[in-house]
């Protein structure tokens, strides 16, 4: 099948997965069942005047033109628990506007008395209190909830139960209406924002600039959709947020013309035009009291619009049978099936806060610009593999032409050294993109693991997690060619027991074999003498890691052995020896299998095979190191890696760190990090795991928070590029000029730029990659966490 053909299909594919799987999230949790919960949808309703109507719920009440604002109302009703009293808590769904909730006349949630408080939006609606027993009593309870509001205040159905039970619903509806679309508008942000680079090097092309500002401004309009406060407040949130509704309209509906070689200057001048009046015409209807029909006929006008350049793209795929036109249309329609949707769950759903679809809406157009820009990449490289073949032809043909041709080269060589160049930044630079929502991503999911979860549940977060392992393997490895290529990485040699390294890596990876039948055996001919080397551990281990995961991975049948053993030469080595009786390495591949991303038995890429990078960076490894490597293999008999490590009479240092202290309750640490989404991320994890947290996107905002809350941090965790060209090495300088220079601090990084590993490498200061992994954040703060408890306990 073509590559065009299949790349579609499966863009076919992925949409209407993503389209079921959206579908889906609203659907209430397993656990809940009529035992555990009692679900209340009817009440009686008490207006200002004292009037009281039995009313369903849920229930929205809006605002009488020419009445007096705020609109309050208030609702009663009663349950029964019978004699269970404990573990109980009380559900709201769907809450519109300040409340206040009355448990047998004691006040259980007051925020009515907050009037100058922005009203409560997204998750914020969504209320979990757990009801005290000493409040409950046998028989009827009184339930009494009052709400206030500007222009309209609702009540939903009314849930009463298991504390675990309605936490759980309450989280998978949050997830749904809230952090799923957050997740969503961070990767079409930042998808927008490379593409925008993309342009500003490629000016002559702007069909790039249309998708990326079409992108970045989907991703902003879905992330202040969802956002947990009002931005503007008053006709300014209105006015501002349906503005850039019609800019991503308008640059998505160019793109679209574009993409099928429609060029309407006069159109898209139009578009340009419209988009810059929509304020003025939206202020203007406010002022006018005419709000609604302002809204409506601007919104009518942008489904128009999208229609008009849907209509146009299929009528182009109809003439030209074009895959990728069909893709765009698909996601057309699959955006509006889904606004569809939304409309109707709104108008008819028994959900006065419903899960919406339409955000998830611009995946398809992720896809799709996907398949846009690996289209044009393999179309520019079979250009250039044409011009090569037109140049070495001309080279053999015309002898003659010798030094003209000459010339051809290095102009040619120097036009690739550029585009390296340009590679390498536009890789740096995206890197730290890249890495920040995989980041918060990572953090969401350690988060939510630690949460109690139904089976189906649990399964989609493994499967989630495995995903995110992938992604931090390759950015992990690709990392470390970065930092050996820069320099930064220096070995920090020091005496060490050999065999209890091995005995650790033994048990590790003993498991692993025997599941896949294979025998595993480490052996030591040490007698009475102890195995101690002098090396740098953790790249020794890093090397001897690499070489057995080869060995159980491409093994079919047989076993792996780990052998150990002295050289009785001048000076005392010890030879450790990995061998394995899989397929063997042919001779001629016995180099190549040393370069980056070439795995000989794995052509067909298969993600399980791994990435390709494990003996390139062994061969990098062992080259710092300096000890020698060796290999010998037969084919179809087996391999054997050799690694000779220098020998020591010095006392040995344990390889492993020490035991952790058992909890983390109570350590304050300090975040440094200026992308809301990470730092809300990294608060809700270290939060779970017992931290207090102070956060900021500085090390002033940090400091302000401290002094407020009369906190001194314990540790400090600071991002390292940050706004306005600060960085988390001298925000961590800050830090300790006001809370001691002794402050531990770890730097976290998306960058994999040479000059910024060289940086972090010269601060001194400990520092992880981007995503960092949730065991590698706590296993750092137990240390801090254990050395603060010595310093503390010391004489």
């Amino acid at each position: 099948m073509p590559t065009r053909a299949l790349t579609a299909r499966l863009a076919f594919a992925w949409a209407l997965l993503l389209g079921m799987g959206g579908a889906l999230a609203q659907a209430p949790p397993a656990l809940v069942t009529p035992q555990t919960v009692i679900r209340i949808d009817t009440a009686q309703r008490t207006d200002r005047d004292g009037r009281a109507t039995a009313v369903q719920l849920p229930e929205i009440v809006e605002r009488e033109p020419g009445a007096a604002a705020p609109l309050q109302r208030t609702w009663r009703t009663e349950f029964n628990t019978g004699t269970q009293r404990a573990g109980l808590a009380l559900y709201l769904s769907g809450v519109h506007g300040h409340a206040r909730i009355v448990l047998n006349g004691r006040a259980l949630r007051d925020t009515i008395t907050e009037p100058a408080a922005p009203s409560p939006r997204a998750v914020n609606r969504l209320i979990l209190l757990d009801l005290p027993p000493h409040l409950l009593v046998e028989g009827e309870n009184r339930l009494e909830i009052t709400a206030r509001g500007e222009k309209l205040v609702s009540l939903s159905t009314i849930a009463v139960g298991a504390q675990d039970v309605l936490r759980n619903e309450r989280d998978a509806k949050a997830l749904a209406m809230v952090y799923g679309p957050s997740v969503v508008a961070a990767l079409i942000g930042t998808l927008g924002l490379l593409v925008l680079l993309i342009w500003s090097r490629r000016r002559h092309e702007p069909i790039y600039g249309y998708f990326g500002v079409a992108s970045t401004a989907w991703g902003l309009h879905t992330a202040w959709t969802v956002a947990p406060r009002t931005l503007l407040g008053g006709a300014h949130e209105y006015v501002w947020w349906t503005t850039l509704d019609g800019l991503l309209v308008a640059m998505l509906t160019i793109f679209c013309l574009r993409f099928v070689g429609y060029v309407l200057p006069r159109v898209e001048r139009a578009l340009k035009w419209a988009m810059l009046g929509l304020p003025l015409f939206l202020y203007a209807g406010v002022a006018l009291g005419l709000h609604d029909a302002v809204d409506t006929l601007a919104r009518l006008s942008m489904v128009v619009t999208v229609f008009i350049a849907l209509a146009a793209v299929a009528r182009q795929a109809w003439r030209a049978r074009s895959l990728d036109h069909a893709l765009l249309v698909f996601a057309g329609l699959a955006a509006g099936a889904f606004g569809a949707r939304d409309w109707w769950v709104s108008e008819f759903g028994r959900d006065n806060l419903p899960v919406h679809l339409t955000p998830y809406a611009g995946l398809p157009f992720v896809l799709l610009l996907g398949w846009f820009l690996i289209d044009r990449f393999v179309r520019t490289n079979e250009s250039l593999e044409a011009l090569n073949r037109d140049l070495e032809s001309r080279v053999a043909a015309k002898s003659a032409e010798l030094v003209t041709a000459l010339d051809h080269m290095r102009a040619a060589r120097d036009w690739a050294d550029s585009a390296n160049r340009s590679k390498s930044s536009f890789l740096a630079a995206a890197s730290h993109d890249l890495r920040q929502p995989i980041h918060a991503l990572g953090l969401y999911m350690s988060a939510l693991r630690q949460r109690r979860l139904d089976a189906p549940t649990q399964d989609i977060v493994e499967r989630m997690d495995r995903s995110v392992a992938a992604l931090d393997s390759l950015f992990n490895a690709l990392l470390d060619i970065s930092r050996m290529d820069a320099g930064a990485l220096v070995p920090q040699p020091r005496a060490f027991d050999l065999a209890a390294m091995l005995h650790r890596l033994g048990e590790e990876f003993a498991p692993e074999a025997a599941q896949r039948g294979l025998r595993f055996s480490v052996r030591i001919g040490a007698g009475a003498r102890p195995v101690a080397v002098r090396s740098d551990p953790v790249l020794v281990e890093r090397v001897l890691r690499n070489l057995i995961a080869n060995a159980v991975k491409y093994t079919q049948q047989g076993g792996v052995l780990v052998s150990c053993r002295s050289r009785d030469a001048s000076p005392l080595r010890w030879r450790v020896e990995v061998w394995d009786t899989g397929p063997g390495i042919a001779e001629a591949e016995r180099e190549r299998i040393f370069e980056e991303f070439y795995q000989g038995n794995n052509a067909e890429r298969d993600r399980r095979g791994g990435l390709g990078l494990g003996l390139s960076i062994v061969r990098r490894l062992a080259r710092l190191l300096q000890p020698p490597l060796a290999l010998h293999s037969q084919p179809g008999r087996g391999t054997r890696f050799v690694l000779d490590l220098p020998a020591t009479t010095d006392a040995s240092e344990p390889a492993a760190p020490g035991a952790m202290v058992s909890t983390l309750h109570g350590t304050v640490v300090a975040v440094v990090e200026d992308d809301i989404e990470v730092r809300e991320a990294m608060r809700l994890l270290l939060r779970d795991w017992g931290c207090e947290v102070i956060d900021g996107g500085d090390a002033e905002e940090v400091r302000r928070q401290a002094e407020i809350r009369t906190r001194v941090p314990q540790a400090v965790v600071a991002d390292l590029r940050l706004k306005d060209q600060r960085d988390g090495i001298s925000e961590v300088a800050a830090l300790r000029e006001a809370f001691g220079a002794a402050l531990p601090a770890l730097i976290v990084s998306g960058d994999s730029a040479p000059d910024r590993v060289r940086l972090m490498a010269a601060s001194g200061l400990p520092w992880l990659s981007k995503p960092v992994p949730a065991a590698r954040l706590r296993a750092w703060l137990h240390q801090v966490t254990r050395r603060n408890h010595q310093q503390e306990t010391a004489p």
